[in-house]
């Protein structure tokens, strides 16, 4: 036992006052009422001083009670506990940051990351708190700071291994602020993880305020050897009126030793179509190609599975495929010049994903009834067509429907419709003398011309245009592209729901050599699938995404989504996808006629796949700016801030105070009775 204020002790002393009190105390004279005293003899009163203690038990309550308040104000503690606070520097709050990303189902990695996360629990002190914080791509608190450890342990039993990818970011951020809250002396951090690199990028700005801990504990297999599927593709082709797929797999090998002989298999709606075996060298990838199959419904789903490994959640490729819809395109042209749409009708035939159903029809034999179900109209250097008259363009416009206005001789366009055609045209400029112009400005940001940013991907300088007709553009217009002149080539403008583009020059080679290059076809296919709002269904998704219910059904109806785990849960908006697999949605209630059942592939990121590690030290140096995690002062660093701490967590002072002030309130009680029952001569 020692003492932090042993000054204190000197009033000790004053035990000496309830035995002085008791040694000197006087017989106290008792009055006797009497009638008269002519008779009785007067003797004077002479006061005894006692020689003996007769009540020792009030005696030690008193002294018990000035001692044990005396004591209270000295601030004793217990050595033992105070070196071994000194030791784990005082009090201690930890937040276990336990990685439960899909790359931790490989091998024993599970296991062995959740005896670290019971053996750091098992580490806290009586006074220590500990936060379990589960963390894949999210960060997700599930037991607060607590002094529990049969709870957190129990917490971490129960937890699983998810679906997810790895991401340490969020979870150092999240240690970063519940340790911000805490009033511990020692302040730690826990990462037990595979320490996937792919899951640390060196941007997340995450760093930890000097004095923090930050321990990593790896539980990564060394050179660890691992086959995946990230990822497959799809061949369509026509046959007999029906659509025929070839499905073909890419196998990656993340060890570092070749493999041979696996086996890969091609399921469809749960049955084995075909087996095929490759060979993969070291860290390489290789491809599989199945046999064609037919689509015979809406939706058909399917699984490629290559081999067996301690990873298995990588071996599974998971994806539902579904007959193209075509793009329905109608080509209004003047008549007047055979052909003239020649180029820009087997640009449109050429593709396949999506597929175009083209129409070509005379400015003069159009009508309104021409408009219905049209994806796209494309005025193909024609006059404004007579059925468009009387808002019939511009309501198909605003209705969701795609223009595109090839400006040639043959374009004219009535003052009367402002509101649809993006600026005004103007003349027509020849720049037949000498070199043709070039289009000296695109706006790769856009949908149309964003494949053609990177180098090499297309080269526009290259085509001459010979005559184009000036567009006098507003300030509602979005410029998308110039002439080397400055003049604009082609601008936009949003009408309702709708598009609209004019194209300064015509699309067939009267105006410019552009169809003969090889950019004109992925411009053109560019330019429909934006115009038409094309959106191509997806055939599967990445787990951590959310998709739209309403929107994937295009129905408002109420739908049911029955999980890969089985779980069925009524959805109508927003649906995040966090388990691997196929999810179902169904209308609820039964079927609804025009909205078909769906299916959801989902996949786990192709990252998680490679499990090379990141050196631990590297993610704690860029945390907290130390190689290694910082020891907690010693003893003899400060013993005066261990002392206080320690005294301060056991309290022993006001146990004492307590215990004190009941034996005086006792001594109270006692001391009352006992003078009442005393009896004097």
């Amino acid at each position: 036992m020692s003492f932090l204020a042993p000054l204190f002790l000197v009033a000790s002393a004053a035990i000496g006052i309830p035995i002085f009190v008791h040694l000197i105390q006087r017989e106290r004279k008792r009055v006797i009422q009497f009638p008269s005293l002519m008779f009785v003899q007067r003797i004077p009163y002479q006061s005894v001083r006692r020689r003996r203690i007769r009540h020792w038990a009030l005696l030690m309550m008193r002294c018990a009670a000035l001692l044990m308040i005396v004591a209270a104000f000295a601030r004793p503690f217990l050595k033992q506990e105070a070196a071994a606070a000194a030791v784990i520097g005082g009090t201690r709050e930890i937040v276990v940051l336990l990685d439960h990303s899909a790359s931790m189902g490989y091998g024993d990695h599970w296991d062995r990351a959740k005896d670290a996360a019971r053996t750091a629990i098992r580490s806290l002190g009586t006074s220590d708190k500990a936060t379990l914080v589960l963390f894949s791509r999210n960060a997700e608190e599930t037991m607060r700071a607590t002094t529990d450890k049969g709870r957190l342990e129990a917490t971490v039993n129960a937890a699983k291994v998810d679906a997810d990818s790895t991401r340490y970011g969020p979870a150092l951020k999240l240690a970063e602020s519940i340790l911000s809250r805490s009033s511990a002396r020692r302040r730690e951090a826990v990462v037990i993880s595979d320490f996937q690199r792919a899951g640390w990028t060196g941007s997340e700005d995450v760093h930890f305020p000097e004095g923090y801990v930050v321990n990593a504990v790896s539980v990564a297999t060394p050179d660890a050897n691992n086959i995946s599927v990230p990822s497959v593709t799809f061949a369509r082709a026509e046959f007999s009126g029906q659509e025929r797929v070839t499905v073909s797999a890419g196998i990656a090998n993340k060890g570092n030793a070749p493999v041979a002989d696996v086996p890969v298999t091609l399921e469809m709606e749960g049955h084995q179509v075909q087996t095929q075996h490759v060979k993969v060298g070291a860290n390489a990838a290789a491809s599989v190609t199945f046999t064609q199959f037919t689509l015979d419904r809406p939706i058909v789903k399917g699984t490629v599975r290559a081999g067996t490994d301690p990873l298995p959640a990588d071996n599974v490729f998971h994806f539902t495929v579904s007959p193209a819809a075509p793009v329905s395109v109608l080509v209004i042209e003047s008549g007047n010049r055979a052909e003239s749409s020649l180029y820009l009708t087997k640009a449109l035939a050429i593709s396949t994903s999506p597929p175009f159903q083209t129409e070509v029809m005379p400015v003069t034999r159009v009508t309104p009834n021409n408009f219905e179900k049209r994806s796209l109209i494309i005025l193909n250097d024609a006059a404004f067509p007579p059925a468009a008259a009387n808002g019939a363009l511009k309501k198909f416009v605003e209705r969701g429907g795609g223009l595109l206005v090839a400006a040639g001789e043959h374009t004219t366009w009535p003052q009367g419709e402002t509101e649809l055609l993006p600026g005004t045209l103007g003349a027509t400029v020849d720049r037949t003398a000498g070199r043709g112009a070039t289009l000296g400005f695109l706006d790769h940001s856009h949908f149309v011309f964003e494949i053609f940013k990177a180098p090499r991907s297309g080269d526009f300088s290259a085509a001459q245009i010979y005559r184009y007709r000036t567009v006098t553009t507003t300030a509602a217009d979005r410029v998308l592209a110039r002439f080397d002149d400055g003049a604009v080539a082609a601008a936009e403008r949003k009408v309702g729901q709708g598009r609209v583009i004019v194209w300064a020059s015509a699309l067939d080679d009267s105006y410019s050599d552009l169809p003969r290059r090889p950019v004109y076809l992925p411009l053109v296919h560019q330019l429909v699938k934006y115009l038409a709002q094309f959106e191509p269904s997806r055939s599967w998704q990445t787990v951590g995404q959310v998709v739209d219910v309403t929107s994937l059904t295009k129905a408002r109806a109420n739908w049911v989504v029955v999980t890969p785990s089985g779980k069925r849960v009524t959805q109508n908006g927003p649906l995040e996808l966090d388990e691997q697999g196929v999810y179902d949605v169904r209308p609820a209630g039964g079927a609804v006629e025009g909205t078909p059942a769906q299916a959801i592939a989902v996949n786990i990121d192709p990252a998680e796949a490679d499990l090379t590690p990141i050196d631990p030290a590297e993610l704690v140096a860029a945390v907290t700016g130390h190689a290694a995690p910082v020891a907690a002062p010693s003893p003899a660093e400060n013993p005066a801030f261990d002392v206080k701490e320690a005294e301060k967590l056991q309290a022993i002072w006001w146990y004492l105070l307590l215990a004190g002030l009941l034996l005086l309130a006792a001594e109270t009680v006692v001391s009352n009775r006992l003078s009442q029952g005393e009896r004097f001569l």
